[in-house]
């Protein structure tokens, strides 16, 4: 809480650090009754002073039955505020409440904003702190509202609200409170909180998914910090616009330290002011001369000055008809060497022109030629990279034939199943999605899964993936989805972990690709169907009702020995339709402002579609998705598979 809370409790303290709580309780056993609200009082601030909240609450409530019996509400006032300090540092947020509502009841009767101010501001917090985000927000809002004019506290309480409203995953709502807080915070002049906003900002654009936005204020704040030499805060600032590079480089890598509401404390700083002295020089004064001088003496030297300077005056015309003259035989010689240098600078200008030009022609026939040469190179190289470039592409395409024959086909599927389709539109040529299925009289297994990557790594991470399923379920007999999951797990660790030289080298080298996967054993007859997932989920829509259920967060093949995918099993009804997907769909930027399609739109499509037949709904999702790139560029492979039970 900010410094205002210390204010108002010195406010109230009415000096009593000096004061004894011995002598207090004392003095109260026989003093009046009308001052025994205001000694009740002074002994819970002495207790809270001294850390002991309990004994402060008690004796605040007490303050508060004396001055309801003598109808003082300033001391009732300060009650109910010393007794919400001091369950708010007890951290018994629900009794501070009750007590800083009664504070603003009272408050707002005795006309007191900033006391007022203060009570709502004081739940926001404990409201923050109990996880009521909502509450908490309209509390600040309040306390905005009866501050007044104090700017500074009006900054920091946006800031608390954006905090809140990332809390409440209201990222938009954020952005926009901890845009007001920064604008204040610059317009105070105010770098340490200006700096800790637009980090705080930066996060939040960053979770949002708004990366240039966040750097954008990220940079800002880091050139701040640096001018003001704030360290810690440069240090935090370096690490998030770390941690948000590598989240544009690889998708798989979550951001950290995003869910911390970090406060540091920067050292103060002092500026010391140097005032000039300026010394001032003492007037001389002139000195006086004696003037008793005889008039006859003072004629004859009249006279003497007169002749002196009548003789030194035709001297000086001499002179300066001699001078005359001579500047005038310099001047001619002047003018007669400028015109001669006129001239020689004449013939250099065209001697070096002419030379200029010369190396100019010669520049252009030596360059035109190495042009010739490069461009004869430059066309026998193109020539040559069409031919490896049209080997590459028949060789990644005839991947796609032997990738497309691994995948699971509408053949199989239709062994099962009256009704489905699969709608399979890679980002490039082959595909790091992929979907998979078992049949056998009492098994129907299908997998969907997400490679890391996509393009020829993904596709190449595929085939291993397939592979292992083809052992595991085929020849190892395993059935169970969680079971599948573990031996999956194990087979693509014990095929991507490093080689002990790596190791060796790098001891905190980690495996980061892997694949993200769904697994269903669907029994059709009886309408049950057995899941299983790694970090992707299941759709089921049931009389247009979503129903998701979501895969373990575990990461396939990245650790050994995970034994913590859940498995559930899921009663169906006739009719039902069941969708397992990657995210690549919902993952697509596209529309009017570029954004995301996101997984609440994803969801209500497949609703929205759900009664359709299923080969209705792939035409369906084809199209939506071409007209929400509308003509972006894919980002990622994407696969849809939907059955109807």
């Amino acid at each position: 809480m900010r410094v205002f809370g210390t204010i108002i409790l010195l406010f109230f303290a009415h000096h009593i650090c000096a004061q004894d709580i011995a002598s207090l309780k004392s003095e109260l056993s026989s003093a009046d009754e009308r001052k025994k609200a205001n000694i009740e009082n002074t002994i819970s601030e002495l207790y809270f002073s001294k850390k002991e909240y309990q004994n402060a609450v008690i004796h605040a409530n007490q303050a508060i039955i004396h001055a309801k019996h003598q109808q003082d509400a300033k001391q009732e006032l300060r009650g109910q505020i010393n007794g919400g300090n001091a369950s708010k540092k007890s951290k018994n947020f629900k009794r501070a409440i009750s007590f800083y509502n009664s504070a603003i009841r009272i408050s707002e009767s005795q006309q007191e904003p900033e006391l007022t101010s203060y009570a709502y501001e004081s739940l926001g917090f404990c409201f923050s702190e109990l996880g009521n985000h909502t509450r908490s927000i309209a509390s600040y809002e309040s306390a905005i509202t009866s501050s007044g004019n104090n700017a500074k506290a009006i900054a920091s309480i946006h800031s608390r609200i954006g905090y809140n409203y990332f809390k409440a995953g209201k990222l938009k709502e954020s952005i926009s409170s901890y845009e007001k807080a920064s604008e204040l915070y610059k317009e105070l002049d105010e770098p340490q909180s200006y700096a800790n906003t637009l980090l705080n900002q930066g996060r939040v654009y960053a979770n949002y998914g708004d990366y240039e936005s966040a750097l954008s204020r990220l940079n800002k704040a880091l050139k701040i910090a640096k001018e003001s030499k704030m360290e810690v805060v440069e240090g935090q600032i370096k690490s998030t616009i770390k941690d948000i590079e590598q989240n544009k480089s690889n998708k798989n890598e979550q951001l950290t330290g995003f869910d911390q509401d970090v406060k540091e404390k920067n050292e103060k700083y002092i500026e010391n002011i140097e005032q000039a002295n300026v010394k001032s020089l003492k007037e001389i004064e002139n000195l006086s001369v004696e003037n008793q001088v005889k008039e006859l003496k003072l004629l004859n030297q009249q006279s003497q000055l007169i002749l002196n300077e009548r003789q030194a005056e035709a001297q000086q015309n001499a002179i300066d008809k001699k001078n005359l003259t001579i500047a005038k035989k310099e001047a001619e010689l002047k003018q007669e060497k400028a015109e001669a240098d006129s001239f020689r600078a004449w013939l250099i200008a065209i001697g070096s022109v002419s030379i200029l030009m010369l190396a100019l022609v010669l520049m252009y026939v030596r360059n035109n030629r190495k042009l010739k040469q490069k461009n004869e190179q430059i066309a026998e190289q193109n020539v040559e990279l069409d031919k490896k470039n049209k080997n590459i592409l028949d060789s990644i395409s005839y991947a796609r034939k032997i990738q497309n024959a691994l995948l699971v086909s509408n053949e199989l599927l239709s062994d099962r199943f009256d009704e489905h389709f699969i709608y399979n539109q890679p980002r490039d040529i082959v595909s790091g999605d992929f979907s998979w299925c078992f049949l056998d009289s009492d098994n129907c297994i299908i997998a969907v899964a997400d490679c890391t990557g996509h393009g020829v790594p993904g596709a190449f991470m595929s085939v291993l993936a397939i592979s292992s399923l083809e052992k595991i379920v085929k020849h190892q007999g395993v059935k169970g989805p969680s079971e599948i999951l573990q031996h999956l797990n194990d087979d693509l660790y014990n095929l991507l972990k490093p080689s002990n030289g790596d190791i060796k080298k790098n001891k905190s080298v980690s495996i980061k690709d892997g694949l993200d996967i769904v697994i269903v054993n669907v029994d059709v007859t009886r309408k049950k169907v057995l899941f299983a997932g790694s970090r992707n989920s299941m759709i089921r829509i049931s009389n247009d009702e979503i129903i998701e259920i979501k895969g373990s967060k575990t990461h396939i093949g990245q650790q050994l020995g995970h034994e913590n995918f859940n498995s559930e099993e899921i009663a169906c009804k006739e009719g039902d339709a069941v969708y397992l997907f990657s995210d690549g769909f919902y993952d697509q930027k596209g529309g009017n402002d570029g954004k995301k399609f996101y997984p609440k739109r994803f969801r209500e499509m497949l609703r929205d579609n759900s009664t359709k037949t299923m080969n209705e709904q792939k035409d369906k999702f084809s199209v939506t998705f071409d007209n929400w790139k509308s003509g972006r560029e894919q980002i990622d492979d994407v696969l849809i598979l939907g059955v109807r039970l």
